[in-house]
């Protein structure tokens, strides 16, 4: 019987993605290990491998369709199997005896819609293009269906709304996306419509990546009562072994030293000692971790992502570092893996590097804390009854309230600053 290739698992918390591009058609040769397909998420753009040698069959989710996570995509034949042998696979004997069919065979036998109905009068599209229809106030018995058998695809409803909304003065960033994961589009000038008052207002659809982003934010707000603490931390020491040996480190090891693989080795140190900080939380238990993946946010054009450093608490400053450099490379890149943002216990985002001295972040579900880091600025401090100048970073943990208590974060986070104080001391672990 042909074989179904799902789609694989996509990273924590990720449920579905969009077929961005297949790189093989129905009929070519396909060896093991041959990429298939790529599926664009939020996060990531998977490459999905074959598990098996044979001849692509049947592609039964085309570009730019939502595929589910275990959902199947295509179907390959194995050798000595032929075209017809794919109608099978929804007649099987086991499937006819209980009566049912699986969706995908159903999809790939060409039995029914997404939702299962084989009525003539039907309307038949994907769940995606129904929930961006729904979302726009579009009657989909009013758009030219292209797929076949009628079906409505992506393209159909953008195509859709382009001409109706190029009647009415009402400016698309593009295409429509579905919402859901979605290929960045290019960004070019707006045409702009206009209010009763002769104000400009530029209509941008909320959806792909910017959508799941804002869902994801609003998520974490409604599950984890969020607090807010700050500490301030001198690093004029570190500040000067960095000044001190970053070119002799880039020129003796290839690696450049920042400021970031200090502060994970600062918050693993602190989070040893304040397990709380590096949990999570259900409805009725506490799961304590007792291993360290440190999320480290990177920022990109189209929407921010945590690439994760397994393991932090085992690895040297010089580790940390060709770590953190390689992940952000891949993840600006669009090369990271699924495994690359997967597991973190607890997460470090700077926007210092766009000069804030402050900031309140939110949390990255399921962890139960996340620390702000921010701009260096020499400034005037007491030292010895005595004015100098030092420099100082204001440090912000967001916190679970649910589950840390104030005097837990106020305490983790002085420890973390104690940590970055000395480096000398972490260069010793």
């Amino acid at each position: 019987m042909p074989i179904a290739v799902t789609a694989p698992q996509m990273g924590e918390s990720v449920l579905e993605g969009t077929i961005g591009k297949w790189h093989k058609k129905v009929g070519d040769k396909i060896q093991r290990d041959d990429i298939l397909v790529e599926i664009l998420t939020d996060k990531v753009t998977v490459e999905v491998p074959s598990a098996f040698s044979g001849v692509l069959g049947r592609i039964m989710v085309t570009e730019g369709e939502v595929v589910k996570v275990g959902q199947a995509m295509a179907l390959l034949l194995r050798e000595g199997e032929t075209p017809a042998d794919l109608e099978e696979v929804a007649a099987s004997p086991a499937r006819k005896a209980a009566g049912t069919a699986a969706p995908a065979e159903r999809r790939a036998a060409g039995e029914a819609d997404d939702d299962g109905d084989e009525r003539p009068d039907r309307i038949r599209t994907s769940p995606a293009v129904r929930r961006l229809a729904r979302e726009q106030g579009i009657d989909l018995a009013q758009v030219k269906a292209t797929g076949p058998k009628g079906r409505i695809r992506k393209e159909d409803l953008d195509g859709f709304l382009r001409s109706s909304r190029r009647g009415v003065g009402r400016a698309v960033a593009g295409p429509a996306h579905v919402t859901g994961p979605a290929v960045p589009q290019p960004v070019r000038p707006l045409p702009v419509a206009s209010t009763g008052a002769g104000e400009p207002i530029e209509h941008v659809p909320l959806a792909g990546v910017r959508k799941l982003i804002a869902d994801h934010m609003v998520a974490s707000k409604h599950t984890s009562p969020h607090v807010m603490t700050m500490d301030e931390v001198d690093l004029t020491q570190l500040v000067d072994f960095r000044r001190r040996h970053r070119d002799r480190i880039l020129q003796q090891y290839g690696v450049k030293l920042t400021y970031m693989p200090f502060f994970i080795k600062a918050v693993t140190s602190a989070l040893r000692n304040y397990p709380t900080v590096n949990a999570s939380i259900t409805a009725d238990e506490i799961l304590l971790r007792r291993y360290y993946h440190i999320g480290v946010a990177v920022a990109r054009d189209n929407g921010l992502i945590v690439p994760v450093v397994k393991h932090a608490d085992t690895k040297s400053i010089l580790q940390l570092a060709a770590e953190v450099a390689d992940l952000a490379l891949r993840a600006r890149t669009e090369k990271l893996n699924p495994d690359d943002i997967q597991g973190g216990t607890f997460t470090l985002t700077n926007a210092g590097m766009f000069g804030a001295l402050a900031s309140t972040p939110v949390i990255n579900q399921p962890q139960v804390a996340i620390m702000g880091i921010h701009a260096i600025q020499k400034r005037p401090v007491v030292r010895n009854d005595q004015i100098v100048a030092r420099e100082m970073m204001y440090l912000t943990v967001s916190f679970d309230h649910r589950l840390i208590d104030g005097h837990t974060a106020v305490q983790f986070l002085r420890e973390v600053c104690v940590n970055l104080e000395e480096p000398a001391n972490m260069l010793l672990t």
